[in-house]
């Protein structure tokens, strides 16, 4: 990361109104510019650094957008199973509703179901 750092030149005027000159043109802030030059000299390009560093977060971003992409996509494939299964339920509540109940034979069922061991056996004798 960066560490700030105040230094205090003594310049000819002209080299200072070249500097201020060129970050006009630059339309960079003056500490800006003089950072550039010192990376320069140092065998810096601070502008591939950052290009570099934006290269890379272009890469996330679109790594992240095709991430959400697929699984927007899951999700509509789930809404889409999902209205499927809504009108299945509705179509099968539909079906037992409408079917009359046969109360006779419902309530043969239930005496069956009631009977007592004994009676099974003299029912089944008979």
């Amino acid at each position: 990361m960066n560490k700030p750092l105040t230094i205090k030149l003594d310049l000819p005027s002209e080299w200072l109104d070249k500097i201020e000159n060129l970050a006009k043109e630059k339309q960079q802030p003056l500490d800006q510019l003089i950072t550039d030059i010192l990376g320069q000299y140092l065998g810096y390009n601070l502008e591939n650094t950052r290009l570099d560093r934006l290269e890379k977060q272009h890469q996330d971003l679109t790594n992240r957008l095709e991430t959400l992409e697929d699984k927007d996509y899951q999700l509509e494939k789930l809404q889409y199973r999902f209205e499927i299964i809504e009108k299945l339920i509705a179509s099968l509540q539909t079906q037992v509703i409408s079917r009359p109940l046969d109360l006779i034979n419902h309530s043969l069922m239930i005496e069956e179901v009631e009977d007592e061991p004994d009676e099974i056996l003299t029912d089944f004798l008979q």
